[in-house]
């Protein structure tokens, strides 16, 4: 390890949830580092001592320093710019990169609030939705919230000719973490969201296999499978 190629370590549960995109950029860039799993009950004791009290957290290991930060998007816009995977002197592009980022955290927040709940989103003291008004307002994100933020998104990606990404003619950071969004919103996990939800967006459905398939990403399924475990990622 060096001041130039810190050793880097993952932490999250053992899901892929925030540090996916993370993970797989590391996969596709060939970055090593230790992913390092959290159990929910192991969570909840160290939260205290957790950056903001939660995860991921990304380790910075210089030798005689050490870092530790927070915040997903930031720690996935520095593995993309050590990997090539986000621009570190082409500013549109980097904007256009952005754009996708952050459409997709207005694609998701209607969806993130009903797992959180009322209570840790400060909307009750006490009470939390019930099931029917969860799948309520996941019905109306169907409605209306996915059209407008994911018709967006097929947009780009259709006039975006000759390429097989969103931005450009590479793979970059924004097509791992549109793809890790349309994974989860389309995996079957969220009552009341079908499995067939992407179906009417079919650029969208391309690029999830456009990823799926890219030789790296196919290799980091092949070995590694979800619940993760304890592990140092070699290239």
């Amino acid at each position: 390890m060096t001041s130039e190629n810190p050793k880097i370590t993952i932490s999250y549960f053992p899901i892929g949830g925030r540090a996916e995109p993370i993970r797989l950029a590391c996969a596709v860039s060939k970055i090593p580092f230790t992913n390092k799993v959290m159990s929910f009950p192991e969570f909840k004791e160290a939260k205290s001592t957790l950056p903001l009290g939660q995860l991921p957290i990304l380790e910075l290991d210089y030798g005689e320093t050490k870092k530790t930060l927070t915040q997903s998007t930031a720690m996935l816009r520095w593995i993309g710019k050590i990997g090539g995977l986000y621009p570190k002197d082409d500013d549109v592009t980097a904007m256009e990169i952005d754009e996708i980022l952050t459409v997709l955290d207005d694609l998701r927040e209607p969806l993130v609030l009903t797992v959180r709940g009322k209570v840790k989103a400060l909307l009750s003291d006490d009470t939390e939705f019930t099931g029917e008004e969860k799948l309520a307002i996941r019905e109306r994100w169907m409605k209306n919230t996915l059209p407008r933020f994911l018709g967006f998104i097929e947009k780009k990606l259709t006039t975006n000719e000759g390429s097989k990404w969103i931005v450009g003619n590479d793979i970059s950071i924004a097509d791992l973490a549109l793809y890790c969004e349309l994974e989860w919103i389309s995996g079957g996990i969220l009552d009341g969201i079908p499995t067939s939800v992407l179906d009417t967006y079919p650029a969208c459905l391309t690029l999830m296999e456009n990823v799926k398939t890219n030789e790296r990403i196919k290799s980091w399924k092949d070995k590694y499978s979800k619940p993760y475990s304890n592990f140092d990622y070699e290239p």
